[in-house]
């Protein structure tokens, strides 16, 4: 392994607001990162490195700052496989998280930190109204004339919200008013979880200019269970009508205007066409549109970040500090809405001029994304003599594997076959294809050249006859470093957990320096 250029903490704090850009990537597991990293860090735990890497990091020649925990080595592992992946400019935060905190910087529990700084910092500028559940409660009783929206997407508000909302992510809330504003006085209720999409989806409409009363649920669905009222689970409602052709002309029209009075600027096909060859610039292409239509037709170079989510989980999508984003859509409308708010949190960010009228004129080549080889299927049955590598999340581990198989990640790999003979068969069970794949090229570096993935759960492997166990405590906490035990638990009625997070939340903004404050341009 070649030894990496080291960077301290100083030296990084400095980097990060130079101007140029830069990526600095937590290579720990999830769990580890949501238990404290630094203000500008993604996550790209070792687990599926080398595919995070060239997602998050398209431009092979960028700055880039791996660090973990400061004594496991995985920071200086991953650099080694990012160089062979051709990437130049790699450098190692010089011990680790532990490293930054040392030196006096923060680190900063939970996950989406940027972005929920910034949707408590937008409460603030913009004086977002906001009601209290039991206030909204109280006009529910009473039979008040009331629109509760859901910012989140299908996937959240499916599993509970608030008593009769209807779900339409913040991304769509503009672009598809007209199927949930009934008229011009109807009050307007947004709610997420928490506290951000609320937040952000209730500025939103009051920016569209729509005349209705608009109110942000304060504290969202944790808060609603703190005033002892008790949420809807399992609806299925949603928006997901279309504006007619007559309705899109207008609303290009209305996402023209809102863009002069919000700077924000367009990009037209040539300009990202340009800034697809340029190799001293990264470019993030993101299509806003919902996941449905993106499955439906999309362009091979955008990568699909509906726009709610983007604003919620900016460091999810984009980790280039310096970087340009293009957003894209139909009609300009969500590309418009969405760049208002990334404009707002420091992206350099433009609307693709045209919507899709200009995707034909788009010649972008598609960045090459790592896509581990595939491991193949175990045919035959189990005889005895196979090693059984479960590679399944820690928790679901807990909740179900085969008796005797051993559970391991990634960065664990090493220890776990450390008394395994090179020539016995390993049988990978239960993960996916990705962590898999890196898994099974691991091994083969290792020595071992026989191995198999067992396709299928444990519902499937106890169905075809196989002992299937749970083991509630194992693997034990401490080694679970791939679940996110923050406050974990609070929409499963754990309400201290919930009061936590709401104060982590709220407290956010008081714990940034002023150098994390100024990423924002608010």
């Amino acid at each position: 392994m070649t030894s990496s250029v080291g960077i301290d903490a100083r030296a990084l704090k400095r980097a990060l607001s130079d101007g140029d850009e830069i990526a600095l990537l937590d290579v720990r597991e999830a769990g580890e990162f949501a238990a404290g990293h630094p203000f500008l860090a993604s996550s790209a735990p070792f687990s599926r490195f080398e595919v995070l890497l060239t997602r998050l990091v398209p431009r092979r020649n960028c700055r880039v700052v791996l660090y973990d925990d400061g004594l496991s080595g995985r920071a200086e592992h991953a650099a080694d496989l990012a160089r062979r992946l051709g990437y130049g400019d790699i450098r190692v935060l010089i011990g680790g998280a532990r490293g930054w905190a040392e030196a006096g910087f923060t680190l900063f529990e939970g996950v989406f930190v940027p972005s929920k700084a910034f949707g408590e910092l937008v409460e603030q500028a913009f004086e977002v109204p906001h009601i209290t559940p039991a206030a909204l409660h109280e006009r529910i009783q009473r039979g008040d004339a009331l629109v509760i929206v859901d910012g989140r997407p299908f996937n959240e508000h499916t599993k509970m919200n608030v008593p009769g909302s209807i779900c339409v992510p913040n991304g769509e809330l503009a672009y598809r008013a007209e199927f949930y504003v009934p008229d011009e006085e109807t009050p307007v209720v947004v709610h997420c979880a928490g506290r951000t999409r609320s937040i952000l989806g209730a500025q939103i409409l009051r920016d569209m200019g729509i005349r209705n009363p608009v109110f942000a649920l304060e504290n969202g669905t944790q808060g609603w269970r703190l005033a002892g009222l008790e949420l809807e689970r399992g609806s299925s409602r949603r928006v997901e009508a279309v504006p007619g052709l007559q309705a899109l002309g207008a609303m290009t029209m209305q996402a023209r205007a809102l863009a002069e009075r919000w700077n924000v600027a367009f990009a037209r096909a040539s300009d990202v066409n340009a800034w697809g060859r340029d190799e001293t610039r990264t470019t993030y292409v993101f299509d806003v549109r919902s996941d449905l239509e993106f499955a439906a037709e999309h362009l091979d170079c955008a990568e699909n970040a509906p726009g709610g989510q983007l604003i919620q989980s900016t460091d999810v999508w984009a980790a280039v500090r310096g970087a340009r984003i293009v957003l894209i859509d139909d009609n300009e409308m969500r590309a418009v809405v969405v760049a208002r708010w990334l404009r707002l949190m420091g992206w350099e960010v433009y609307a693709l001029a045209g919507g899709q009228a200009a995707w034909p004129d788009i010649d972008v080549a598609t960045s090459p994304v790592i896509v581990p080889s595939a491991v193949r299927n175990l045919e035959s049955a189990l005889i005895g003599k196979e090693l059984l590598l479960d590679t399944q999340p820690s928790m679901s581990f807990r909740a179900g594997h085969i008796s005797g198989a051993r559970w391991t990640l990634r960065s664990h790999l090493a220890d776990t076959v450390k008394d395994v003979e090179i020539g016995r068969p390993i049988v990978l069970c239960g993960g996916d294809a990705v962590v898999d794949g890196l898994i099974a090229s691991d091994l083969r570096s290792m020595g071992y050249a026989d191995i198999r993935a067992l396709k299928g759960d444990p519902a499937a492997w106890k169905a075809a006859g196989l002992p299937v166990v749970s083991t509630p405590n194992e693997p034990p906490d401490e080694e679970a470093i791939d679940f996110v035990f923050f406050t974990h638990d609070r929409h499963s009625g754990n309400l201290e957990a919930a009061r936590q997070y709401i104060a982590w939340e709220t407290g956010l903004v008081a714990r940034l320096d002023a150098q994390e404050r100024a990423v924002f341009a608010l």
